[in-house]
């Protein structure tokens, strides 16, 4: 049990991402080759390619956060001396956290008015309230993300930015 935990904490985003992707781009290429080859057109693909794209890019930001991958402009603090370089990383990421949770209240806000009142979409009549639900937890999975890893930093001592992501991924049990 432990080790399917375990699993599933490293390989959660990373197997929702690679199936949204993967499903984005099939659809994709069926509809390319309907439309070129036999002259048809389904408009059910290009909706659900849709959705796939807005939850792999929502899930792959929470993958970002887990990797220390998000781009972050490190020219000003890496002029700094180290306690107050140290300082300012742990500012920013309680900015970040603070706006990841604030935009998960809004992703949460948004989808509770999607559940009062229908919004359908146009090709397949899907309710918006399921595409829409990643806001909330996307947001929610990067709060989650950020936190594991100053737990972590606090508890283990692993390094927050000092190592590239290829050696901190050796480090997580």
């Amino acid at each position: 049990m432990r080790n399917a935990v375990r699993w599933l904490e490293r390989h959660f985003e990373e197997v929702i991402a690679g199936v949204a992707l993967v499903l984005m781009s099939t659809l994709i290429f069926c509809q390319v080759v309907a439309r070129y080859e036999f002259e048809k057109s389904f408009s059910w693909t290009d909706e659900i390619a849709v959705y796939c794209l807005i939850w792999f890019v929502y899930v792959s930001a929470s993958w970002a956060v887990r990797e220390r991958a998000h781009i972050r402009v490190m020219s000003f603090i890496e002029i700094m001396p180290a306690a107050v370089a140290k300082w300012m990383i742990y500012l920013s990421d309680a900015i970040w956290i603070a706006f990841a949770i604030f935009l998960t209240w809004q992703g949460i806000l948004l989808n509770e008015s999607l559940w009062h009142r229908s919004y359908v979409s146009p090709a397949l009549g899907i309710e918006q309230k399921w595409p829409y639900m990643i806001v909330a937890i996307g947001f929610g999975m990067m709060v989650l993300r950020l936190l594991q890893l100053y737990v972590r930093h606090i508890w283990h001592g692993d390094p927050l930015l000092e190592l590239p992501a290829e050696e901190r991924r050796e480090m997580i049990p």
